[in-house]
C-alpha cells in the first residue's frame, strides 16, 4: 500500500528516461563518417523494414544516439524530408519503457487519447549476417509533450542492440545527460510534464523561461531563446529557426580533458566553458551543438 504521491504512483508511470535522441542527416554515410572524426563508434547500418530511413546509431549502456536518414525517398520516410528542408540536426527525443502495452493502458486510464502501440523492424547490416531488431512504439499526442512529437519506445530484442565492441567511444562519452528544447513560450510545459512524470520530477518557472524535467537517468531542459544562452554558455539562437527546436545534446563523459584530447588530434574545432565541459559547434556534428560534460555522481 501507498499514497497517491506515493511509490505506487511511481511504479505505475511506465515512462523512465531518454531511450534515444535522434538526429536527421541529408547524408547517411557522410554522417557516419563525421561523427567517427568526432570520436564515437557507430554500430553497422540499420534500415527500417517497410519505410525509406536507414540509421547508424552510436550506443551507450541505457540509451542511444540514432544518425537518420533517407535511404530511398520512394518510400514512406516519416517526414524526413520537411525537416531537412531546414537543415540538419536534432530531430526528436525516443522515451524509454519496458512496456508499450502498459504505457498505452496508463494513457488510457489517465483520460488520454492515444493510439495503441506500434510494430517496427529493422534490419541490422553487421558483418556476421543481418540481424533483425524489433521495437514497439506508442506515440503521446502533442498536448501530453509540448516541445515535441514523441514515442515511447520498448525494445523486444535488446540483446541485439548492443555489443561490447559498441559502447566504448574514443572521445569518452558514455550516456546522454540532457537534450534542451527552445521554445517561444514555456506556457502550459510544466502542467503537462508532472502529468507524465509526476510533480517531484518538474522544476524551475515558466515565467523566467525556464523549466527542467528529470526523466528518470536524463533531463529535458525547456527553454526559451532569451534563457537559452543562460543554459547553454552564452550560446544564442539564430532568430531564423522556427521553434520549438531540440538545441542542443549533452552527453557524459568521464574526463572532458580526454574529449578535448582526441577532438584536438583529430583537429576538430571546439571550446571550453568554466567548468571544463566540450563544447562542439553544429557546424562540426550536422547541425547538433554538442556539450560532452563530466559525470555527476549523485
Amino acid at each position: 500500500m501507498s499514497n497517491a504521491t506515493g511509490s505506487r504512483e511511481a511504479f505505475e508511470r511506465p515512462i523512465a528516461g531518454i531511450d534515444h535522441a535522434l538526429i536527421g542527416v541529408a547524408d547517411l554515410e557522410r554522417a557516419r563518417a563525421n561523427f567517427e572524426r568526432l570520436g564515437f563508434t557507430p554500430t553497422p547500418r540499420g534500415r527500417h523494414v517497410g519505410w525509406g530511413t536507414g540509421n547508424y546509431t552510436i550506443m551507450f549502456e541505457h540509451d542511444y544516439v540514432e544518425l537518420l536518414g533517407v535511404v530511398d525517398a520512394s518510400q514512406y520516410i516519416h517526414g524526413l524530408d520537411g525537416f531537412l528542408e531546414t537543415g540538419e540536426g536534432l530531430l526528436n527525443v525516443a522515451l524509454a519503457t519496458d512496456d508499450a502495452e502498459a504505457s498505452f493502458r496508463w494513457m488510457q486510464q489517465q483520460g488520454i487519447d492515444a493510439a495503441p502501440p506500434e510494430s517496427l523492424k529493422r534490419v541490422l547490416e553487421a558483418e556476421d549476417g543481418d540481424e533483425i531488431l524489433e521495437f514497439r512504439n506508442v506515440h503521446f499526442p502533442s498536448d501530453l509533450t509540448p516541445g515535441l512529437k514523441t514515442f515511447a519506445c520498448q525494445h523486444l530484442t535488446p540483446e541485439k542492440v548492443r555489443r561490447p565492441s559498441w559502447l566504448s567511444h574514443p572521445n569518452g562519452a558514455n550516456g546522454i545527460t540532457e537534450v534542451t528544447i527552445v521554445m517561444e513560450s514555456l506556457e502550459g510545459v510544466r502542467d503537462a510534464y508532472v502529468r507524465l512524470f509526476g510533480e517531484d520530477a518538474v522544476s524551475g518557472d515558466e515565467r523566467k523561461g525556464n523549466i527542467t524535467v528529470d526523466t528518470g537517468r536524463d533531463e529535458l531542459w525547456f527553454v526559451t531563446p532569451k534563457t537559452f544562452p543562460e543554459r547553454h554558455y552564452d550560446k544564442t539562437i539564430d532568430p531564423g529557426q522556427s521553434l520549438p527546436r531540440l538545441a542542443a545534446l549533452t552527453l557524459s563523459v568521464a574526463d572532458p580533458q580526454v574529449t578535448a584530447m582526441y577532438l584536438t588530434g583529430q583537429q576538430v574545432a571546439f571550446e571550453r566553458d568554466n567548468t571544463g565541459a566540450v563544447l562542439v559547434s553544429a557546424e562540426e556534428a550536422c547541425g547538433t551543438f554538442l556539450v560532452f560534460a563530466e559525470a555527476q555522481n549523485d
